[in-house]
């Protein structure tokens, strides 16, 4: 008799908690990082929301950033973070297909 043994090869995954960044309160006159991986339209919809956001708070600026690690995907590094979160006070990203 012939025994059959089916295995999963899903590696096993870790996920560390990460805390949500507090909202802020207003965003009028503050400055909106708008953060585009490459992907396939996600600079269209960044546009779109930036000018929806512009319309909505006129004061408010907005700063594009791309990854700086990758090349039809562009990752942001550590440093890639850092430069966003000194230069804005918030963030819009797109990651989606």
């Amino acid at each position: 008799m012939v025994k059959l043994e089916v295995v999963n090869p899903q590696a096993v995954t870790h996920v560390a908690p990460v805390a949500l960044a507090p909202r802020l309160s207003d965003i009028a006159g503050k400055r909106i990082g708008l953060y585009w991986n490459i992907k396939a339209g996600g600079d269209l919809a960044l546009e779109y929301t930036a000018r929806l956001l512009d319309k909505m708070f006129p004061q408010t600026q907005f700063k594009h950033y791309v990854g700086s690690v990758g090349s039809s995907m562009r990752h942001a590094t550590a440093e890639d973070a850092e430069q966003v979160a000194q230069e804005c006070d918030a963030v819009v990203g797109t990651s989606a297909d």
